[in-house]
């Protein structure tokens, strides 16, 4: 089976996983009658799926949160039972994917079961990808969820030649993300 680099990782996955990932959130989100435009305000998604999303004054290297207690209406000091945290340190571009990649955790966790009620997670890698495969499937499945692949390809098949930083104006992400999910939609 035919493995692809994914963001330098060292795990790599194969394009059938990359397609079942992506899938996955597709359906998660039609399933939630979510919808996710280009660009993706990551954040109104959140939001619309129950999310009180804030930012946090976190250690250095603690990036992000997901904190859901489906038992109660609330967390205590919350708006809802469902909670996403960013380190507030972080430029917009991270914190967005930082969003994404608690939101991946969410969309995995209640496609493996749905009535699961008790989701937990934290992002506490920082610059660099963790060597732990179920956080890279979620920082793979954040960039999904920020490019969207059927998007981005037909913009790519309309726009021949553009670069790195159209792209990434589209959808308001780095360049670097922009060139790294490019990469995945090629290969």
């Amino acid at each position: 089976m035919e493995r692809i680099w994914v963001y330098l990782m060292a795990i790599q996955f194969s394009k059938d996983e990359m397609k079942r990932m992506e899938e996955l959130i597709d359906a998660f989100l039609k399933t939630m009658k979510i919808d996710y435009a280009v660009p993706v305000d990551i954040f109104r998604v959140a939001t619309d799926l129950g999310f009180d999303v804030r930012g946090a004054e976190f250690e250095e290297k603690l990036e992000g949160l997901i904190v859901v207690n489906e038992y109660t209406e609330k967390i205590e000091g919350f708006n809802s039972n469902k909670v996403i945290a960013y380190n507030c340190f972080k430029d917009i571009s991270m914190k967005k994917f930082i969003v994404a990649h608690e939101l991946a955790h969410y969309i995995s966790e209640k496609a493996n079961a749905y009535d699961k009620k008790i989701v937990i997670a934290a992002r506490d890698h920082v610059d660099s990808y963790s060597e732990d495969i179920k956080e890279q499937q979620m920082d793979y499945m954040a960039a999904s969820l920020l490019i969207p692949k059927n998007d981005l390809c037909q913009f790519l098949e309309r726009n021949i030649g553009i670069n790195d930083s159209e792209v990434a104006k589209r959808y308001k992400v780095t360049e670097e993300m922009a060139r790294r999910r490019i990469n995945e939609v090629r290969e």
